[in-house]
């Protein structure tokens, strides 16, 4: 069986000024730098065998707290990988929520609200672009997943990602159409959710409850090749 735990990064300075962030950076918070140490809390005794984290250094540092914390050893496999890299947002990066609203309101809304609506500007991406380089990821996994099944094997992989990414990834894994990737609100930062591979090819997601208190358990239909967004 495997199981995918994934998380988003911790608070950052732009986070907190509701600023563009995408393939820019800057540093995590001091509440990015609990948070992170708190998802290694989490994290302890998880036989976890792989570790993929998106090339942002917020991303980054993240994963290295919570592995610290999580008293993982150095030997623990990590990779650097592309495909789960958060959304290029082009000339956006650095702006405000208010200032993009200034001069591309229409556009912001369909960022906000309707993705397949959104045009990038400068080297952005569209959604579809972030969905297709995600379910790459997936397939990996799913591959991966299948093998486990096949062998009688468990795996646990840890994936250090971003809201928009992780959203995409969600939306494979329960069959959603690009139109509803952004539905729902924004991942909670350095929390915890994981997703299990079972048999008939669907993801069991668990995630945290926004209240805190438990994980509440949704059975979703696979991604399936054939109605990737």
């Amino acid at each position: 069986m495997l199981t995918l735990y994934f998380a988003r990064h911790g608070e950052t300075i732009w986070n907190t000024q509701s600023r563009m962030q995408g393939r820019l950076d800057t540093d995590l918070t001091e509440k990015g730098l609990t948070q992170a140490i708190a998802l290694g809390d989490l994290l302890r005794g998880i036989p976890l065998e792989k570790v993929y984290i998106s090339p942002a250094p917020r991303a980054r540092r993240t994963a290295e707290l919570a592995l610290t914390a999580g008293q993982f050893t150095p030997s623990l496999p990590v990779e650097i990988d592309h495909r789960i890299h958060e959304m290029d947002l082009g000339a956006w990066e650095g702006l405000s929520v208010d200032e993009v609203k200034a001069i591309a309101g229409e556009n912001l809304h369909a960022f906000f609200f309707s993705p397949p609506d959104f045009v990038p500007t400068g080297s952005g991406e569209t959604y579809a672009q972030v969905s297709e380089r995600v379910a790459a990821f997936l397939d990996q996994m799913e591959a991966l997943g299948q093998s486990a099944l096949e062998n009688g094997r468990d795996h646990h992989i840890l994936l250090v990602s971003h809201n928009i990414t992780l959203k995409a990834l969600l939306a494979l894994m329960r069959r959603k159409p690009l139109a509803l990737l952004r539905d729902g609100p924004p991942l909670q930062q350095a929390a915890l959710y994981r997703a299990i591979y079972r048999p008939g090819q669907f993801w069991e997601i668990v995630e945290p409850d926004w209240t805190g208190d438990a994980a509440r358990a949704q059975t979703q239909i696979t991604h399936q090749k054939e109605g990737n967004p």
